[in-house]
């Protein structure tokens, strides 16, 4: 079996004592998010800034598509963001929102007791 060249070696970051639960990148920006609202950004991948977010909802997943980071958690958290720093609170529902992702022009969340959420 081959390795992927590249991916056998991983270095450790760390930024205060946040419980991230999902990462992704898009223009030109990473934006992981984690427990108690935390959302975190990075040009590089290596160096975090940590942002001011609107809720202490733990966020649970992040996607980029269409301009636009939506990050999903519990309580049915929704926020969105054009840049990863501002973030606006789109909260619809009740049920955990534990992942979400973007394709073919559509944002898709799920959560516990089988939500699924799309939006255009």
């Amino acid at each position: 079996m081959s390795k992927f060249r590249g991916l056998d070696y991983w270095t450790v970051r760390t930024l205060g004592d946040n419980n991230l639960n999902g990462v992704t990148y898009g223009n030109g920006t990473f934006v992981a998010v984690g427990w108690f609202g935390a959302i975190l950004t990075s040009r590089d991948g290596v160096d975090w800034t940590e942002q001011d977010s609107p809720t202490s909802d733990d966020l649970n997943g992040v996607t980029y598509g269409n301009g636009t980071f939506v990050a999903v958690g519990d309580g049915g958290a929704i926020l969105t963001s054009p840049d990863g720093v501002s973030w606006t609170v789109r909260t619809l529902g009740d049920n955990n929102l534990n992942g979400v992702t973007y394709g073919n022009g559509t944002f898709v969340a799920v959560g516990d007791d089988g939500t699924i959420l799309t939006s255009p």
